[in-house]
């Protein structure tokens, strides 16, 4: 397979799924993700301070669902553009011959469509990565670059009519079984 995507919530543990991949997978893995576009942006193009600030790049707006109050990322013109060209370097790495394993947080079946749009010429493997709410919460009260309230509104967003591969649930699973379950499942393609 040419590129690995995972998609899953923040604190779903796709980074340390990732890097359990590329110490499993017998070809080298480059691991890239949307946090990479994020931190080479100038500051002042997002908010995700839990500001509330509406920015040109990224930013984080309230929502609730079941009375709970919650954050949910959105994203300005220069916010579409990062993402375009996320989904083109992807797609570059793997035209130049780079395995590319890819941390996502999907927003459901539509972009789904957008990556296999992007992605058309090569062989993917969509990996959903799951995780129990209680537990995603606790992960990210302990991550200190987490604005709570986030997760648990991706986790319920990021899988609406995306289809996979394979499923993996890190709650119930450590990273490297996680991993060897995407891998086993790769082999029998």
């Amino acid at each position: 397979m040419d590129i690995i995507i995972l998609n899953g919530a923040s604190s779903s543990g796709k980074s340390s799924l990732a890097k359990e991949l590329q110490n499993q997978l017998s070809q080298p893995y480059l691991h890239i993700g949307i946090d990479t576009f994020i931190a080479m942006m100038p500051d002042k193009c997002n908010a995700l301070d839990g500001s509330k600030r509406i920015s040109d790049g990224f930013y984080w707006a309230s929502t609730r669902q079941d009375e709970q109050p919650m954050l949910t990322i959105q994203r300005g013109a220069y916010g579409h553009k990062i993402n375009q060209l996320y989904r083109s370097t992807v797609k570059h790495f793997a035209d130049t011959g780079f395995n590319v394993i890819v941390d996502d947080v999907m927003n459901g079946q539509q972009e789904q469509a957008q990556w296999q749009q992007a992605l058309e010429d090569h062989q993917v493997t969509y990996v959903g990565v799951f995780c129990d709410e209680d537990v995603l919460n606790e992960r990210e009260k302990n991550r200190e670059d987490r604005q709570c309230g986030t997760a648990i509104e991706q986790a319920r967003r990021v899988h609406v009519g995306v289809g996979y591969d394979v499923t993996v649930d890190t709650s119930q699973s450590s990273a490297n079984e996680c991993a060897h379950r995407i891998v086993l499942s790769m082999q029998q393609v």
